[in-house]
């Protein structure tokens, strides 16, 4: 589960709990048949003992790569809650980013035909304050995505006392988000420091 229990907030559900699309392997899971089929083919052609070695090289560089790809695979989950879009990726270094529904201001679903055969895309959303909006790669069913969160953002919009998602939230609004995102260890103690400064300023 790529958001644990303990980190829910109070009536937070989890909604849609995703890893990325599988095109994610595809690049070195094809280098690895590819090189392993070249190094049977050359086995069968009795090619010299070095050749032999150099393709030796070349398939246990392609399993090297799968396997790095298969680690980052497995520790990049997308979650989407009833509140918030929660980010996590990292190996040994483990970064996160959430983003809170009520911030959002615009969702954006985008395919190649690439991604329209395989089934994945990308999944951009925007909020205030930032230049550009912030793109979640390679999603599986980018469209149910894009639909879900839409979804959530009427259902909230439509809560009792819920101020629309448009409205701008106050220093003191994104101060308290701020301290909430460094108690859950989402951002880190310098990132804080910084982010704080610049909403300090605008008062």
């Amino acid at each position: 589960m790529g958001l644990h229990a303990k980190l829910l907030n109070p009536g937070e559900v989890v909604e849609a709990d995703l890893r990325p699309h599988w095109k994610f392997l595809a690049k070195p899971a094809t280098a690895v048949v590819v090189s392993a089929g070249g190094s049977l083919f050359a086995l069968a052609e009795g090619v010299p003992r070095w050749a032999r070695l150099a393709l030796a090289a070349v398939v246990v560089l392609c399993l090297a790569w799968l396997a790095g790809r298969w680690l980052r695979w497995r520790a990049t989950t997308f979650v989407v809650t009833n509140q918030r879009l929660v980010v996590r990726k990292g190996v040994l270094a483990r970064t996160g980013r959430e983003i809170v529904l009520d911030r959002l201001t615009d969702i954006t679903c985008r395919q190649g035909l690439l991604d329209r055969l395989v089934g994945c895309g990308d999944v951009l959303v925007e909020s205030p304050g930032r230049d550009s909006p912030e793109v979640f790669w390679d999603l599986p069913r980018p469209q149910e995505v894009q639909s879900l969160i839409s979804r959530l953002l009427s259902e909230r919009a439509g809560a009792p006392g819920r101020l629309p998602a448009s409205s701008e939230p106050t220093v003191a609004d994104q101060l308290a988000q701020l301290a909430e995102l460094r108690r859950r260890g989402v951002i880190s103690r310098r990132e804080f420091a910084a982010k704080k400064a610049e909403l300090l300023s605008r008062m």
